[in-house]
């Protein structure tokens, strides 16, 4: 079956676009609409394209938009709508250089009796955002009503066409869809039972020969993983499983590298100690682990993005999620946005802050040619309390850094953070600058901590601290690298 879209075009200008000659910038879209960011990617010509969803009303189920971002920061959207059909778009990939065309898919339903009959929906567009094709397919058993298909996930094939996959909630299945260049259906294979879990990403395995689904929740006798990768060969046949480590959660972000190691990100969660990180792990073909790297504090709680490791260059590859993550949506407490830089062998370079002084979470990392970085997420403010989400997007130098905001809204971005703030009896201090001095000074200017940093992690105790405002710097190489206010509570 196929089905048509009204589609509309809008240029927008946005009031809140900060824009400069360098090609870093923020981008407020500040609508009365709440909203949220669903994958973003870079094209050949090097700009940005990427879904976005936005709802006019709370029980509304959220409208499909295309952003396309350009590197200076111009913005233009599409939006998905249908008079009958309900559209919600997940996954977007590059297929064609020249002319550049796009490949997108996600899931709908009509809004009249058919309601519960979700499909899944793919369509191609060019650069300019115009429909070249698309298709609808049922590619499960829609009397299943209460199955629904969610996380889709898409993959090029070298030698033409697309393999799809997706995984059907809360029933525990997951289908594998290949499409050929014009849309059509190839091939098709469904998985229950113990084979089965929620579908993260789709990669090829390291020598090209075979797919990997990347999985969680699978359900492996006698001591479950939380996450496995399924390889599967050309006929959608599962050929063999390899398991994550323990701890390491879903929606696992993977990308092989140049040589074809496999890197993926997400959150690593150990109740048992507790601890919980934002953390990367680097594999070779077999599965052992060739690298690791944990970022965030193991005391608070954190959340992996639904994109949260890209790279262009094996010497930069991103990684990230959000930082004292908050249950629910309207919450009131700070969080940040948290974004580590690791070096070709793995190495952790920059840890990066971003926000704390409104609800934060990433939702997209998306490495760009200049060796930095596009990340989107959503922003609450909750002392405000207006229940709805704004999504920002932001482009970032190598170094950390946004050149030409000039407006109010500027999101601090840090390397370093103090919390809790505001505290009693003592704080944490989190950074990757290890060997640099932390110093704070009370209001009368008297120097009241000298710590050398030499761990990323360090609790400092202020039980004997009088109630009042304090300030701090963070020194390396006879340099401040950051400063601050703490405030002690009674």
């Amino acid at each position: 079956m196929k089905i048509k879209l009204s589609v509309l075009a809008i240029l927008l200008v946005l009031p809140s676009l900060i824009m400069s000659g360098q090609e870093e910038f923020e981008i407020w879209l500040d609508s009365s609409n709440d909203e949220t960011s669903r994958d973003m990617i870079m094209n050949s010509e090097n700009n940005y394209i990427g879904i976005i969803r936005k709802s006019y009303e709370p029980d509304q189920f959220p409208e499909s938009y295309i952003y396309k971002i350009s590197r200076q920061g111009d913005t233009i959207s599409m939006r998905f709508i249908k008079k009958d059909t309900i559209i919600g778009l997940d996954k977007i990939i590059e297929v064609s250089e020249s002319p550049i065309e796009y490949i997108i898919c996600g899931t709908g339903h009509h809004k009249d009796s058919s309601a519960s009959l979700w499909f899944s929906y793919f369509v191609k567009i060019d650069d300019n955002l115009n429909i070249i094709w698309e298709r609808t397919y049922h590619l499960h058993n829609v009397n299943e009503y209460t199955c629904l298909p969610l996380y889709s996930q898409l993959l090029k094939k070298p030698s033409g066409g697309y393999l799809h996959a997706n995984s059907l909630v809360p029933w525990w299945k997951m289908f594998f869809f290949e499409l050929n260049e014009d849309g059509d259906s190839i091939a098709y294979r469904m998985y229950d039972g113990d084979s089965t879990g929620i579908i993260s990403g789709l990669t090829y395995n390291s020598d090209s020969t075979a797919y990997w689904a990347h999985i969680s929740g699978g359900r492996y006798e006698p001591d479950p993983p939380e996450c496995q990768c399924v390889e599967l060969n050309f006929q959608l046949e599962q050929v063999k499983i390899m398991n994550y480590p323990r701890y390491f959660e879903s929606d696992i972000t993977p990308k092989l590298l140049p040589n074809g190691d496999l890197v993926t990100a997400s959150v690593y969660r150990n109740a048992w100690i507790p601890e919980e990180y934002v953390a990367a792990f680097k594999f070779d073909s077999a599965f052992n682990i060739l690298g690791e790297c944990m970022i965030t504090s193991p005391d608070t709680a954190n959340q992996k993005a639904q994109r949260s490791l890209d790279f262009v260059y094996p010497s930069y590859i991103y990684f990230g999620g959000t930082h004292n993550f908050q249950i629910g949506i309207w919450v009131p407490g700070p969080s940040w946005f948290v974004l580590g830089r690791l070096n070709e062998h793995f190495e952790l370079e920059k840890e990066l802050y971003i926000g704390g002084d409104a609800t934060y979470n990433l939702k997209t990392i998306t490495a760009t040619a200049d060796s930095g970085v596009l990340i989107t997420g959503t922003w609450y403010d909750y002392s405000s309390q207006s229940y709805e989400r704004d999504v920002i997007i932001l482009k970032l130098s190598k170094d950390g850094i946004i050149t030409g905001n000039s407006t109010d809204k500027v999101i601090p971005v840090s390397e370093v953070i103090v919390y809790p703030n505001p505290g009693n009896t003592q704080f944490n201090i989190r950074t990757s600058i290890i060997n640099s001095k932390f110093k704070m000074w009370d209001s009368n200017g008297n120097l009241v901590i000298d710590h050398i940093i030499n761990q990323k992690n360090s609790n400092i105790n202020t039980s004997h601290f009088k109630p009042g405002n304090y300030i701090w710097k963070l020194i390396n190489d006879s340099k401040t690298i950051e400063t601050g206010k703490w405030i002690r509570t009674n």
